[in-house]
């Protein structure tokens, strides 16, 4: 979302609608673009072209249409604004905080395996987002289906990346050095906020302080592509088609044609880069890898004590003895890394999710480096067959409906980078290019349908439920008696189990007189802090 290249506005209009004619005669000059003079000719200039692009700014215009896009950011400011103050000056609203937060310990079970569904979605159109970005950037690179392209635009807040998902971000943050300092070191910024919590939970005998440790991990798997990305970014330099003149051959950042990749100034950001890139994706990766190959012991013999116990009890899956094993296991239980290896099958838990977590990085970040089509296809493609082949093959799942969930992520990202690579190999031209929408949206359907078809209608089912029960309840400000616990996340109906009522009228009691011993030891703690 800085400078676009040159290639993007000119030559063969190959990457870009601007000039129906591929002349390129009304494009706009930006950056190091060569202008030509009236009669066609080369201006005497262009060897200046280099130094003017660093003087010029390195966003976008901001039009109507980008600025607009701030008053989402604007929106979400005065909504958290809005909510603070009425949870302050109104009691009607702090009760209704309150049955929220009681009914999200109610229903934990239930958000977390909606939480595990969701995610996968979410990773899903993150990583087609970003192939898809990244290809755009390769020689010759032509454009997405006009019905995909437009769904993957629709969908590119999901990415979690602010370039792709605000267009006018870049004209808040205009030079790519400060987005890279930002996002990196916010990334920094709230481990170490979920590290100081941990610490003070740990000092204030919280009964699960790894609890914090636990959430910092889910919030890295979500924001550590977008923010590689970003630092692979700074890695990714070319040289321009234009001619430099008396300065020889240049090459230009990428996503930023005002940084000169063979400039003194550019040393530090590449410096700064490479240092990240191994203290957080190679960092994280090593810690987290080696963390859960010493708990593969335990995660072992989680997998023994259910098979010994499957066999005495029968009634029960072997998913849910695996389960009951894990949580008899203290070190597993209260382990940070639980995020990484819950919902796996034992025998593979320790390595399988940070061999996936490798996938998508090689898929969103290396190949951003990658300006040549041959190399990228070759990555890409590598990557997403083979994730296919193993996840078919292993099966490292416990839950068949999030097993389908991930077997649909793996054949629907493969798909999109075959569309990409018969776009770009021109077997579709003119007014027979629909067939590749046609074609692109039939097989993902027909993927849905023939993969996902339960697991998507019992995702359905249970988001209405949780939603529905999630919201009656901030509209009324307390739990309904039909709504405390359900089975299946939603809300009972008439005819409940007596049983399962009396059940959620004790979770709904025991909660109450947590939060009244939370307050009573708060006030506690007061009066013995004024009497000291």
């Amino acid at each position: 979302y800085y400078l676009k290249s040159p290639s993007e506005d000119e030559g063969d209009g190959s990457r870009d609608d601007d000039d129906d004619d591929d002349t390129g005669d009304n494009d706009r000059t930006e950056g190091g673009n060569a202008t030509t003079n009236d009669d066609g000719g080369t201006d005497d200039n262009a060897a200046d072209d280099n130094n003017n692009a660093q003087s010029l700014p390195t966003c976008e215009e901001c039009d109507y249409s980008l600025f607009t896009t701030q008053w989402l950011v604007i929106g979400a400011v005065v909504f958290v604004v809005v909510c603070l103050v009425a949870s302050f000056f109104f009691p009607n609203t702090r009760r209704r905080w309150n049955a929220l937060a009681t009914w999200l310990k109610i229903k934990e079970d239930s958000l977390l395996s909606l939480n595990a569904k969701l995610s996968v979605a979410l990773f899903t159109c993150q990583t087609i987002q970003f192939v898809a970005a990244n290809h755009a950037n390769t020689d010759g690179a032509k454009k997405l289906p006009p019905v995909f392209g437009k769904i993957m635009d629709a969908l590119s807040w999901v990415s979690l990346d602010l370039g792709l998902a605000m267009p006018g971000a870049g004209c808040l943050v205009p030079r790519f050095q400060d987005t890279l300092v930002f996002e990196s070191l916010a990334f920094i910024g709230v481990g170490a906020l979920f590290l100081a919590t941990y610490v003070y939970a740990a000092t204030k005998d919280h009964k699960d302080p790894l609890v914090h440790l636990r959430r910092f991990v889910e919030f890295a798997k979500f924001f550590l592509p977008p923010v590689t990305r970003v630092l692979f970014q700074a890695l990714s330099c070319v040289e321009p088609a234009y001619d430099a003149g008396d300065e020889g051959s240049v090459r230009l950042l990428i996503v930023d044609h005002a940084v000169d990749c063979r400039s003194a100034s550019y040393t530090p950001m590449r410096v700064y880069a490479i240092i990240m890139i191994i203290a957080l994706p190679i960092g994280l990766g090593l810690v987290g890898l080696i963390g859960l190959w010493r708990l593969r012991p335990s995660l072992l013999k989680a997998a023994k004590a259910a098979e010994v116990s499957q066999a005495r009890r029968s009634a029960l899956a072997h998913s849910d003895e695996v389960e009951e094993a894990v949580n008899n296991s203290l070190e597993l239980k209260n382990s940070p890394l639980q995020p990484l290896f819950g919902g796996y099958k034992p025998d593979v838990a320790w390595w399988y999710d940070i061999a996936d977590m490798a996938r998508r990085l090689a898929l969103t970040c290396l190949t951003v480096m990658l300006t040549d089509q041959a190399s990228f296809f070759l990555v890409s493609l590598t990557a997403a067959i083979f994730a296919v082949v193993v996840h078919v093959e292993v099966r490292p799942l416990q839950d068949e409906e999030l097993s389908a969930f991930v077997t649909l992520e793996h054949w629907l990202v493969l798909l999109a980078i075959m569309v990409l690579l018969l776009r770009d190999t021109n077997m579709f031209r003119g007014a027979n290019y629909w067939i590749a929408d046609v074609v692109m949206l039939s097989i993902s359907v027909a993927l849905v349908g023939m993969i996902a078809k339960d697991a998507f209608a019992g995702c359905f089912r249970e988001a209405l439920g949780v939603g529905v029960s999630g919201a009656r309840t901030v509209v009324r400000g307390q739990l309904s008696h039909r709504g405390q616990v359900a089975p299946d996340g939603g809300e009972a109906g008439a005819g409940e189990d007596p049983v399962a009522a009396l059940t959620a009228e004790l979770q709904l009691a025991l909660a109450e007189v947590a939060d009244k011993d939370a307050q009573l030891a708060e006030n506690e703690a007061r009066l013995a802090e004024k009497d000291a």
